[in-house]
């Protein structure tokens, strides 16, 4: 059964966004941003997914690998939290990086019930080969935009990241002083 969709956890007048337009403005402002949002994903994305539907695995898969290689030992009910997935929408993604050799699993010491998540070396060198390629696009990105432009981006991303998400990524700061996972 899926969730419902998540209300914004702030909600403000239209004209308080620091528009001085009406509301109708702000709503095709919003709209404007919400296609740049959609269209820059698949511009970030595009290459890596193409490097991973070459090796038969997709998005998911790299999802898995990316939060595992930057929280090592992160559990499955954790990694279902982050994702916003269910077990059931994991599990054949999980399986397959095991099956493989990219992940492997251990079973919690202090609770029998839990189940660990470690990247191989195989997973790391993965995980690093796909990021590489979004890489490439966002130094580029950040280039172009200047110097300047990455403080508004950044400070406008986490407006949107909600306070639960902010809890995750705290922790992924914590764990890699927010950039390569910990070796």
């Amino acid at each position: 059964m899926s969730q419902p969709p998540r209300l914004p956890t702030v909600h403000h007048d239209a004209r308080m966004a620091g528009s001085a337009g009406d509301p109708v403005d702000n709503q095709a402002a919003a709209h404007r941003v919400a296609q740049l949002f959609f269209l820059a994903h698949r511009g970030l994305t595009g290459d890596a997914n193409a490097y991973l539907r070459d090796l038969g695995l997709g998005r998911a898969h790299y999802r898995v690998l990316y939060f595992a290689a930057r929280l090592p030992g992160v559990t499955v009910g954790e990694m279902l939290d982050i994702l916003d997935i269910t077990a059931q929408g994991v599990a054949r993604v999980l399986n397959r990086l095991l099956d493989e050799g990219y992940l492997r699993q251990e079973t919690d010491r202090g609770d029998r019930r839990r189940r660990r998540l470690y990247v191989t070396e195989a997973g790391a060198r993965l995980e690093r080969d796909v990021f590489a390629r979004q890489a490439v696009i966002i130094d580029a990105a950040i280039a172009a935009a200047g110097a300047g432009a990455q403080a508004g981006f950044a400070a406008m991303m986490m407006a949107l990241i909600s306070a639960d998400d902010r809890v995750i990524l705290d922790r992924l700061g914590a764990a890699t002083g927010g950039g390569e996972p910990q070796t």
